[in-house]
């Protein structure tokens, strides 16, 4: 009789401890998991650094900032910047295409933009790069956290100023082609853009002409019609390496005050 009693005990226990563990385990599970992001996304930033005192650090912020903000590119005889990490642009790009950043880091800049000349190279081993699959997800997990970071904080709307057209010229990563002074790197000069057309570019598009007619009447509405799809409405539908500006990456206010901010630049 007590073998039957304390039978019944460890079956109920049991079968307690099982509802429990089966009421908690994805509680517990999502604590795991962060706690491997946490330990991947600080991984990431040592493979990530430009620190000689470690063995593993890929050296990506001598590009692009130590923590990520973008900049000249060090010794580059054309003075071209690497794009900034924390933008809501690159969210967006993700939110397109989730392995945007990994295609990026593993194959190169020229699987993702088309530009042969991307001066960021293919780090995955499998193509002669020098990291490792583990190494490059945990660079790739940090970027994509920046980005949405950056996507988070963005503010919606904003004012229409040069100040904060100037905000919005370095959050959307426009100095990564056109440079910190919009001196030109591999995207034109603009210091002068609000003056006169700039037509020295890498790619004549089709519609140069229309280009001219739509600057000298309407600059700024020029300007729109460009920075939102270069392709679509003046090379008739074919790349300009001018990456288009949907309003899902650039809000209309934030548009308004880039383009306040161009006009700007007359070079005077």
């Amino acid at each position: 009789m007590r073998l039957k009693t304390l039978g019944v005990v460890l079956i109920t226990a049991m079968a307690a401890f099982t509802m429990l563990y089966w009421f908690t385990d994805g509680a517990r599970r999502e604590a795991i998991a962060v706690e491997q992001d946490e330990e991947l996304i600080h991984f990431g930033e040592i493979i990530y650094s430009d620190d000689p005192s470690r063995p593993e650090a890929a050296g990506c912020a001598r590009c692009h900032g130590p923590i990520g903000e973008g900049g000249p590119i060090p010794g580059d005889p054309e003075g071209r910047s690497a794009p900034s990490l924390r933008t809501p642009a690159l969210a967006n790009k993700l939110r397109s295409n989730p392995n945007y950043v990994h295609l990026a880091v593993s194959y190169g800049g020229v699987v993702v933009s088309g530009n042969v000349n991307s001066l960021m190279p293919a780090w995955a081993t499998e193509v002669g790069g020098p990291l490792n699959e583990q190494q490059v997800e945990a660079v790739v997990t940090l970027v994509e956290g920046w980005a949405e970071e950056a996507a988070e904080n963005a503010p919606e709307e904003v004012e229409d100023t040069v100040e904060a057209g100037q905000q919005v010229y370095v959050a959307a990563g426009c100095q990564s082609c056109h440079g910190t002074e919009l001196e030109g790197g591999s995207g034109p000069n603009l210091q002068t853009i609000g003056s006169e057309l700039v037509v020295d570019l890498p790619i004549e598009p089709s519609q140069l002409d229309q280009m001219i007619a739509d600057y000298d009447e309407d600059p700024r509405n020029f300007l729109e019609l460009w920075i939102r799809d270069s392709a679509g409405n003046y090379n008739d539908g074919v790349a300009t390496g001018m990456q288009p500006y949907p309003e899902s990456v650039l809000s209309e206010s934030q548009l308004t005050a880039l383009i306040t901010f161009l006009l700007d630049q007359t070079g005077e």
